[in-house]
């Protein structure tokens, strides 16, 4: 729940009843209307807080794009400070592909995010308030990554923000893929060596 929405009943009930329906119909599954009668407020509610339908619908997948970064366990970084060799570093990383592309939780959490990212393309409104989110998301996991530089478990030259970005972008990739004719451990033989090769120690210091 955002901090404005927090102060406000009728404001958070309206974006609960639109994050709810865009779940369920997508953005052009439901009506003003719909949203009214769910959510128990009136259409004056719904123009002072967000103006109109496209304003509501821009909240509405900017609350359901934080919810999913709030979503994200921070503990799942705990591998990557607690390895002690590059070795472990690596097995780390590898693990953690394979449950982004395999662990069906993730699976639904990736299309969301995809869906999100595919609204920000056309609507200039809602980039703007999920970009400060991503970025947040990325700098909390290249610092995992620069703690793992900084003890000699990954290469030391790697842009450790850059590679965060690209590891994420990998993983949404996969959700363009699995309907088609590629399973997940004929990509995963692929995208696990293509993640790892930025991690590794030039072999002159390995």
């Amino acid at each position: 729940m955002s901090a404005k929405a927090a102060g406000n009943p009728s404001r958070q009930a309206l974006l609960d009843s639109a994050v709810a329906m865009l779940e369920e119909r997508g953005p052009d599954g439901f009506t003003v209307e719909e949203v009214l009668i769910e959510s128990g407020t009136s259409s004056s509610s719904l123009y002072h807080h967000f103006g109109n339908r496209q304003g509501l619908l821009v909240a509405a997948q900017d609350e359901r794009y934080r919810r999913l970064a709030r979503a994200e366990d921070p503990r799942r970084l705990d591998g990557g400070y607690a390895a002690t060799t590059p070795e472990e570093f690596l097995d780390y990383v590898a693990g953690q592909l394979r449950r982004v592309v395999t662990d069906p939780a993730n699976v639904a959490t990736r299309r969301k995010r995809l869906e999100v990212a595919a609204g920000s393309l056309s609507s200039p409104e809602l980039a703007a308030q999920t970009i400060p989110v991503q970025e947040n998301l990325f700098g909390v996991i290249a610092a995992m990554y620069e703690d793992a530089q900084r003890r000699g478990l990954v290469n030391p030259d790697l842009d450790c923000r850059a590679y965060a970005i690209w590891f994420h972008g990998v993983a949404l990739g996969r959700t363009a893929t699995e309907a088609g004719s590629v399973d997940a451990e004929a990509w995963l033989s692929v995208a696990i060596p293509a993640a790892l090769a930025p991690l590794r120690l030039p072999a002159d210091s390995a």
